[in-house]
């Protein structure tokens, strides 16, 4: 579960702190004192049990960041470094040359016609579907008016305007007015978070059956739906109307940055 995996990333600070004084110990002991300098005597060849300074040499790096590389390797699951399918956006939605950031516009670009491609609402679908496993993202909200997200099923009709819901294939989170949080339930839930999450977790797991949110800032749970069910699931995500410059900041996805 993502509660485990927190626990285990602790522990795993906590073991890179430990390990990180013992370098420092070994460090400052790697200096002989003077009763332990070597003495005049027979030159005999030998080959050094211990080479300090290649010792210090192959230890004097950036250690911490050497032992997160390590340690990303058994966070599971890690971030997702997930980018917006430009196949699937509506056409007033602008995406980022990187898309990894959308914003909505009041005009409709020329975009070619795709059957994936949203066309009364302005959603946009992640690039990458999943069918198995458990998966994590993070998407930057900010300070927008208004925003929905969450996960849709792959097969969710794109021509049509529907209720996000899970009748429909969707489960997400939704912002109106600022300051009025919901989950897209049947029937909607009030949220009530601790403060307004500027970043916002979408926790995934196919086998359980559940979409999890979070408040990426502190990790405090938003809300879970259970018994979720669809062949393929799509991050997805709706920028809403910018309705000028009071919901023009844009919403981006968020890579692991060490």
């Amino acid at each position: 579960s993502l509660a485990q995996l927190h626990r285990q990333v602790g522990q795993l600070e906590e073991g890179m702190a430990v390990l990180q004084r013992d370098i420092e110990h070994v460090s400052r002991g790697m200096t002989l004192p003077a009763s332990l300098c070597p003495r005049p005597s027979v030159s005999v060849e030998t080959q050094p049990a211990l080479d300090l300074q290649h010792y210090r040499d192959s230890h004097s790096g950036p250690l911490q960041y050497i032992f997160w590389r390590q340690m990303l390797r058994s966070i599971c699951p890690a971030p997702a470094p997930l980018t917006f399918d430009p196949e699937s956006a509506h056409p007033n939605l602008v995406l980022s040359r990187d898309l990894t950031a959308v914003t909505e516009r009041d005009r409709a670009q020329r975009v070619p016609a795709s059957p994936r491609r949203f066309r009364q609402c302005v959603n946009v679908l992640g690039s990458q579907a999943f069918d198995r496993g458990q998966h994590y993202w993070e998407v930057w909200v900010g300070s927008k008016t208004k925003w929905d997200l969450g996960v849709a099923a792959e097969a969710v009709d794109r021509a049509a305007k529907v209720r996000l819901c899970p009748e429909n294939g969707y489960w997400t989170l939704r912002l109106r007015n600022r300051t009025e949080y919901w989950a897209s339930a049947s029937p909607w839930v009030r949220l009530a978070p601790r403060q307004p999450p500027r970043k916002v977790g979408v926790f995934l797991d196919c086998q359980e059956g559940t979409v999890a949110f979070f408040d990426a800032g502190d990790m405090s749970h938003l809300f879970t739906f259970h018994q979720v069910s669809a062949e393929r699931y799509c991050p997805f995500f709706s920028t809403c109307f910018s309705d000028g410059r009071d919901n023009g900041e844009p919403m981006r996805l968020c890579h692991l940055a060490l």
